[in-house]
């Protein structure tokens, strides 16, 4: 594929084509100081002066309990607005009230990490009259640093604000947690609204958005509801084959030599990964191992290793649950780092690039490793790349964790259904019927045959998935123009659906 795409960051091509020529654009420097109080956020929304086709950003650290943005895409309907350009850092199913503004025309664009719910399902359906776009979460901190994304207004939920703007997820009555996405998206915007809980007068606990880098201060009672953080990717996993898949994980850790002090671990969302969070524990308490740093998505299992002293510090951009949320506010080991500090490529001190190990999901992993984690095989859209691609990257050992089938499919397949994160970048696919180790590493192979593990060829994987599924996959459809792009993080097109 070598044509080249219109989307809302310019023209992108496809893979083989070289990327984008980006640098990184200073931060803004033009928001005013003082008092920002506005008395709603319809005030502060009109203040902006926005016009039609105007690009608007927003966070999901309340994930699937967040209210902003439907409340700022339903001001932006009543006041005629079209064709906006929406950047959220990711899309849930309470972002369902969206779908009409698809299909009214006040949204044309999307530009997200992640989307499941009535909007990918109408978006998928061809509701969307412009592009859809996927960027993993260090591929949006590139494209918005670099000015390539350039988001007009950003609207931060918080649960603490002062009315100069500073402003926290980490305190008050509707904790979320660091705001590690929106900390990029304040800082390159051309204008920001804070909309918070709560506005106080007395000095925040902690500041995740700087004053400096707000236009707005807008008081929006209940920004999210916190019950919708914790979902079903992100609780562990407790089934016998969880239990094996964690257990057989930390064992190839082991043997692959990095189980020693100083070593540093992601798990992102996925029930098999977080499973696997306290057996690799266990392992490094009964061998007085102690870790260097836990990163991602921050979850109550990783809060239990922190608290046991088995690793110095988690830098977390995300909470993923309530126990994460509570530590963020009171483990000064718990520490907060933007979407940039995180995975940005443009970040050569970029934290996934001191990883040991990375241990993520699949929703499919094909015979080349390759992973799929947009699409069902039923054809629904059901996530996208995250910091998936970018952890798998910037790891020195890159653990896929899943079972052979899932919803009756299998998992392991000739071709994934979608590319989210290229086989390049995996080494190792751990299942519970054995492992399967990437070409590119015969020395992880040895070692793990060394320490007698059921290494396993990807190909007889994919046999025995084949026959345990009790449902086919959906036919691929190549009909029409493509509904959803997924970029590259390094801002080269992947692949489409």
């Amino acid at each position: 594929m070598a044509e080249a795409v219109a989307t809302p960051l310019g023209l992108l091509r496809w893979r083989g084509a070289p990327p984008p020529a980006l640098d990184l654009k200073p931060p803004r420097s033009d928001a005013p100081s003082g008092d920002k109080l506005a008395p709603s956020l319809a005030a502060a929304f009109d203040a902006l002066d926005l016009d039609h086709g105007a690009a608007l950003s927003f966070h999901h650290h309340y994930r699937n309990g967040d209210r902003l943005m439907n409340a700022v895409v339903a001001l932006a309907r009543a006041r005629g607005l079209k064709r906006l350009v929406l950047c959220p850092s990711s899309v849930f199913p309470v972002h369902a009230p969206l779908v009409d503004a698809i299909r009214d025309g006040t949204v044309a664009h999307v530009v997200t990490d992640y989307m499941r719910g009535p909007v990918a399902d109408a978006i998928a359906g061809g509701a969307l009259d412009g592009v859809a776009l996927l960027q993993s979460h260090g591929g949006r901190a590139r494209a918005i640093s670099a000015g390539q994304l350039r988001i007009d207004a950003a609207f931060i939920g918080a649960a603490l604000a002062r009315p100069d703007g500073a402003a926290t997820g980490r305190g008050g009555a509707l904790a979320c947690g660091p705001l590690g996405y929106a900390a990029v998206d304040c800082r390159h915007a051309r204008r920001t609204v804070v909309a918070a809980h709560e506005v106080i007068a007395e000095p925040l606990p902690h500041v995740d958005i700087e004053a400096r880098f707000v236009d707005r201060v807008a008081p929006f009672p209940n920004p999210g509801d916190v019950s919708g953080i914790q979902s079903g990717t992100t609780l562990p996993s407790s089934s016998p084959e969880a239990r094996a898949i964690a257990d057989l994980t930390a064992a190839c850790i082991e043997a692959a030599g990095l189980l020693r002090d100083g070593f540093s671990l992601q798990t992102g969302a996925g029930g098999y990964s977080l499973a696997a969070a306290p057996v690799i524990g266990r392992r490094m308490a009964e061998r007085g191992v102690r870790g260097g740093f836990l990163s991602g998505g921050i979850a109550g299992a990783h809060v239990d290793l922190l608290e046991a002293g088995l690793f110095e510090r988690a830098f977390d951009v995300q909470c993923f649950d309530l126990r994460a949320v509570s530590s963020s506010m009171r483990n000064p080991a718990h520490r907060m780092m933007s979407a940039s500090d995180y995975a940005s490529p443009l970040n050569p001190d970029a934290v996934v690039n001191g990883l040991s190990a990375m241990l993520l999901g699949a929703a499919e992993v094909d015979l080349a490793f390759d992973v799929n984690v947009v699409s069902g095989a039923d054809g629904r859209v059901l996530g996208g790349p995250g910091g998936h691609p970018d952890a798998a990257q910037g790891a020195r050992l890159s653990i896929v964790t899943t079972t052979l089938t899932g919803g009756g499919y299998a998992k392991i397949v000739p071709k994934v259904r979608t590319v989210a994160t290229e086989g390049a970048s995996v080494d190792l696919v751990v299942t519970e019927r054995g492992v399967a180790v990437s070409d590119r590493r015969p020395d992880l192979r040895a070692d793990l045959a060394a320490a007698g593990l059921p290494v396993v060829d990807i190909a007889a994987l994919a046999e025995t998935a084949a026959a345990l599924a009790a449902r086919r996959a959906a036919p691929f459809e190549e009909a029409g123009a493509p509904r959803i792009h997924v970029e590259r993080r390094d801002g080269v097109l992947l692949d489409r659906l």
